[in-house]
């Protein structure tokens, strides 16, 4: 039974020969609810007779309905033979159809037999019997209509040779009894009538059967739509994490060679000039790294680190960060402190807040910006970023989290933002499983709402949350680095930019140069390695062989892979890692803080930097 149930049969034998892409699924699917019902018509094919066998079984027809009675629980039991046998043979349309055959044949010899007691037991002289066989004959034919009713000429070929004998016998009453003959036309016609309503019930089934097929292919369809989503946007990954590679690595020498030429530049216009190529730098080094982190944020790249941690630490670093953005633009800055222990991920929310702070400063040119916090109920605390600038209207307050989506920047003004700061930062949100709210009037400013989740009586996480800007002088005035990249003017620009922080480096364009050079020199105060290295060996399987050669020397990884295996080789090895184009006081803190924690024997494994 199962198996005839779950058989599939092939979609090249159900399209021959059909009008409709669902007519075989349609009809093999009728077969099956007729075989689900044999059981139920069975057992009130059996019931039936019990009332004929105690009326007729004391009078003259005694006999006779026990024969009748068994050439019935004959065909009954072969019927019940062919609802078990085995179902091997239905795994194909046409066995499935050639089964309904069978089927149908079964019940019109069924209807046959009922039809035979209607001639046999027909007593016209006891009009008691004669009640019991016709009340027995309408209830047969009222209780199989709605069993059978998926196949209408199922039901006609049971209903109409039990029915018609009887009427046949009535109507042919001689004499004056026109009682028999009105009799025998109301079940002719109660035949038809059943036979209608028949029609109606199948007419139901046959749609609802129907809209079965018609949702699975538009399932279908939107299985084979998502797929082909969940492909375009893992090509858009794939893309971008070789895009970013290409176009981070010429970036990456520009920004070095930049830097190395503003400390040693002494004209006032050629610092201008340079000023003028940092600032087009940094644009394209934003632009790179938005797009960079939206592309991430989308492929599922980045998880949350979930800590328990005070708000007002990251806060207070925050403040500091943007105290001189407030001051420069002449607004107001406040940030309210409060002690509260909230659960995120801290690096993740402080990118979520930076963004907010960048937005709320860019389009704010007179009042300022506060940020405070307040219990919002359910142990949540409501982080307020306000700010009194443009404002948004309500129209616009779902948009404002699309991609390149700005406010008041038709013409696409650099210096207003690239519309990308919100898209990152309702996908971040996404991640930590945090709320916002915004509330906004266009002309009085807008107030961005952060429903944090607070932690009562417990231990607060020992989260590193260092100032931004970290003391670096003289950090490199001696210092031995090594420097390994495959592309030589990466290799000089670095090499330059280092030598002029006072270190002394030893560049290598090779792994088994380095190795060599290792042999040689022995073991450096620090290491910078490219990730992606020529052979077979990367820049993460390098610092290891580098290490069991010499010592446990500090290193960072660049790369300007940004794919998820990438990260995750990162994690796993322990090693810290910044994207290209690295910007030269963003090297210092990093080397800076990888130092600290190495002299003071307190690193940390999986150390991830962005």
């Amino acid at each position: 039974m199962g198996m005839m149930q779950d058989s599939l049969f092939s979609r090249q034998e159900q399209a021959a020969g059909t009008e409709s892409s669902y007519e075989n699924e349609v009809t093999a699917e009728k077969i099956r609810i007729v075989r689900r019902n044999t059981p139920t018509i069975l057992a009130g094919n059996l019931l039936g007779t019990i009332p004929l066998l105690v009326v007729f079984s004391g009078t003259d027809y005694g006999h006779t309905v026990l024969v009748w009675c068994a050439c019935l629980y004959l065909i009954l039991a072969v019927r019940l033979l062919h609802y078990f046998r085995p179902g091997a043979y239905v795994h194909t349309y046409k066995e499935l159809v050639r089964y309904g055959k069978q089927l149908s044949v079964l019940i019109f010899l069924t209807g046959c037999v009922w039809g035979v007691a209607g001639v046999v037991l027909f007593d016209s002289v006891d009009i008691k019997n004669l009640a019991y066989l016709t009340l027995t004959f309408v209830t047969m034919i009222a209780g199989s209509m709605v069993s059978m009713s998926s196949r209408p000429f199922s039901y006609i070929l049971y209903a109409a040779p039990l029915m018609l004998p009887l009427a046949a016998m009535l109507v042919l009453q001689g004499g004056e009894e026109w009682a028999y003959r009105w009799l025998g036309f109301g079940a002719v016609v109660y035949l038809l009538a059943t036979i209608g309503f028949s029609k109606t019930v199948h007419g139901v089934i046959d749609r609802s059967i129907r809209l079965k097929y018609e949702n699975l292919d538009l399932i279908e369809d939107l299985r084979e739509q998502t797929d082909r989503a969940n492909q375009a946007s893992a090509d858009k990954s794939r893309f971008l994490a070789a895009a970013s590679h290409d176009l981070r690595q010429p970036l990456q020498a520009v920004n070095l060679y930049a830097e190395v030429l503003e400390s040693k530049a002494s004209a006032v216009e050629l610092q201008q000039d340079l000023a003028n190529i940092r600032q087009g730098l940094d644009s394209l080094n934003e632009l790179l790294d938005a797009l960079f982190d939206v592309s991430r944020l989308d492929s599922g790249g980045v998880q949350a680190d979930l800590a328990h941690f005070r708000i007002d630490h990251l806060l207070g670093k925050l403040e500091a960060q943007f105290r001189l953005e407030a001051h420069i633009r002449h607004l107001t800055f406040s940030v309210s402190q409060v002690e509260h222990v909230v659960c995120s991920d801290p690096m993740l929310l402080e990118r979520v807040i930076t963004n907010l702070l960048v937005n709320a400063f860019r389009y704010t040119e007179k009042g300022g910006v506060d940020v405070f916090c307040e219990p919002a109920g359910d142990n949540r605390l409501a982080l307020h970023i306000r700010d009194t600038g443009i404002g948004i209207s309500e129209e616009n307050q779902e948009a404002i989290f699309q991609e390149f989506f700005q406010v008041q920047n038709q013409e696409r003004d650099r210096r207003q933002g690239l519309g990308l700061g919100l898209a990152i930062v309702r996908r971040v949100l996404n991640i930590l499983q945090h709320d916002i709210e915004v509330r906004s009037v266009p002309g009085e400013g807008t107030d961005f709402i952060l429903y944090l989740p607070i932690i009562c009586d417990q231990p607060v996480a020992q989260v590193a949350l260092q100032e931004s800007r970290v003391d670096s002088t003289n950090v490199f005035a001696g210092l031995n680095i090594l420097v390994l990249d495959n592309e030589a003017v990466i290799v000089n620009a670095m090499r330059s930019l280092l030598e002029s922080w006072g270190a002394v480096c030893k560049s290598y364009l090779s792994v088994p140069e380095a190795l060599a050079g290792l042999e040689t020199y022995g073991s450096p105060d620090f290491m910078i390695v490219d990730y992606r290295m020529p052979g077979d060996v990367n820049g993460c399987q390098f610092v290891a062989q580098a290490r069991r050669l010499v010592a446990d020397v500090p290193a960072l990884i660049v790369t300007g892979d940004t794919s998820d295996e990438v990260v995750a080789e990162f994690a796993a090895c322990g090693l810290p890692y910044l994207h290209k184009p690295i910007k030269p006081p963003q090297l210092r803190i990093v080397v800076s803080r990888i130092l600290k924690r190495a002299r003071s024997a307190e690193a940390e494994e999986g150390i991830v930097i962005s």
